[in-house]
């Protein structure tokens, strides 16, 4: 990073209202070239609406925008700011599936391709030199579908990186936006998408990286800048700043993220499986006591989140049995609605396609579970209990009329927890509770599980996540395999044990 005086990006008073709510509020924004700065804030801060105005998405009210000392247009011309030295990766990464890499690289190209003809021959090679580059073993001719998701994730990086150096007009390296790249990424995967940010940044690249985990930017940002209401709160020095204090300053108060796990009364188990097979699970048997968070983890392909899944009654073809309060459930036959009469409530990963009807209003996604109850016409009294739900789960929103997709994914997080919580299950399944979620708000969601616990309820919980396993979980199992490798409990679980119990012997399977 250089301490250079002119900045690389500098927006200064952005401001953008909706329907009388102030997104942005007089938002500054130094990005300095070289650096990787973080761009931080809770769900609704004005984070997404700050990159698209600097995308052209969004025409702010007010504001200016300078690349390296140059004034640039805003509005920003839709589909121009690759011209202006900003290229952009959102969180669904704009990759074309069923296309190659190649196809991918070059998608949208207009202003370097010859529009009559593309020399196909020329492109894979300059393809393989780019790729090569950035040390990606991927080949022109390889089909996106068929990638891993970090590859997909270096691949789309790559490209915007690409485009940015050769479409810029007055020769500087230009800005890299990415917008929630990591989520859905294990934390081996990560790493490597770090080492092309770095990368990037040793080639006078500056990132503008959206991020909700403390963790990732601690580690991989030089600076970072916080937004709260719309409105900017402050600008840090990554090497001088606490992590306490960056949480402080995304959710406005202090947060604890320590261990705060009650202990658990003796006890017989509330819920028993044994003899769990699946696409990746084979012969797995586990038990859970009332009051009980049990953490599920692993690395990628371990089989520790097709748990949840087959619990529920979601997943593929398996076999097993699940013993809750004394009923027995065949997993083989289990289907969703079964799961539901047990009082069996899953919320996950894919919270998008998976978690809210994402078209449908509040109510009726809050109602969903209700169907068949005697509520379905009874409008008033749908919103009521809707206007109750999300005052309880702090649903931040306009009004319950409102479509589902217009939350922030923290919010919907906490509308789909709910939905379910509104049944009071008896054993919640959760698969990547927090995924993109803030800290604020996996706090409310950690309250909320805190209760299910306290009523003698269950959680089972499967993620990727260490630090939460350690917040929140009475014991983990770790999975390698589709086989549990080791079960930690009590003050044993920490982060650093979860992790140290997943990559033990990693290196040796993978020369296998």
């Amino acid at each position: 990073m250089t301490g250079a005086a002119v900045p690389r990006l500098h927006l200064r008073g952005a401001t953008k209202t909706f329907g009388g709510v102030r997104a942005l509020d007089g938002a500054d924004l130094v990005v300095r070239p070289g650096e990787v700065h973080g761009l931080l804030g809770t769900n609704g801060s004005g984070k997404s609406t700050l990159i698209k105005v600097l995308s052209g998405f969004h025409a702010p009210d007010a504001g200016r925008l300078e690349m390296d000392g140059r004034a640039v247009p805003l509005p920003m011309p839709l589909g121009r700011s690759e011209a202006y030295g900003l290229s952009f990766v959102h969180q669904n990464l704009g990759l074309l599936a069923e296309a190659t890499v190649l196809e991918n690289l070059i998608a949208g190209d207009h202003e370097r391709l010859n529009s009559w003809r593309i020399d196909w021959r020329a492109e894979a090679a300059r393809a393989r030199e780019l790729l090569a580059e950035y040390q990606l073993d991927l080949a022109p001719e390889q089909v996106v579908a068929d990638l891993s998701p970090v590859n997909r994730a270096q691949l789309a990086i790559v490209r915007a990186a690409d485009r940015v150096r050769e479409h810029r007009s007055h020769g500087d390296a230009g800005v890299l936006v990415l917008d929630e790249p990591t989520p859905f990424l294990p934390q081996e995967d990560v790493r490597a998408l770090f080492a092309i940010m770095r990368r990037l940044r040793e080639d006078g690249v500056a990132i503008i990286f959206v991020s909700h985990d403390i963790d990732e930017v601690m580690e991989v940002t030089d600076r970072s800048t916080v937004l709260r209401d719309g409105k900017v709160v402050g600008s840090f020095e990554t090497a001088g700043t606490s992590r306490a204090a960056l949480v402080e300053a995304i959710v406005g108060r202090a947060v604890s993220t320590n261990r705060r796990v009650p202990a658990l009364a003796e006890a017989p188990p509330i819920a028993r499986v044994s003899g769990l097979s699946g696409d990746i699970l084979t012969d797995i048997s586990l038990e859970v006591r009332p009051g009980e968070v049990l953490g599920l983890t692993g690395l990628i392909g371990a089989g520790h989140d097709e748990v949840p899944m087959l619990l529920a009654g979601a997943g593929g073809r398996c076999t097993g049995t699940l013993t809750l309060e004394g009923r027995q459930l065949d997993i083989a036959t289990l289907r969703p609605a079964d799961a539901i009469a047990a009082r069996i409530a899953f919320i996950p990963a894919d919270r998008p396609r998976l978690g809210i009807a994402p078209d449908l209003t509040l109510t009726e996604n809050a109602m969903l579970p209700r169907l068949g109850r005697g509520l379905w016409l009874n409008h008033a009294k749908r919103r009521r209990i809707t206007t109750d739900l999300l005052d309880r789960f702090t649903v931040k929103a306009d009004t319950a009329d409102q479509a589902a997709s217009e939350l922030s994914g923290g919010n919907q997080q906490k509308l789909v927890l709910g939905k379910w919580l509104q049944l009071r299950p008896r054993l919640v399944l959760l698969d990547e509770p927090t995924q993109g979620i803030d800290v604020g708000a996996r706090q409310d969601i950690y309250d909320r599980l805190a209760e299910v616990c306290a009523t003698g309820g269950a959680v089972i919980c499967a993620t990727s996540e260490f630090e939460q396993l350690e917040a929140i979980a009475h014991r983990v199992l770790v999975f390698d395999r589709g086989r549990i490798k080791a079960e930690l409990a009590g003050d044993d679980v920490t982060k650093a044990s979860i992790a140290k119990a997943c990559y033990e012997g990693a290196q040796v399977h993978a020369a296998e």
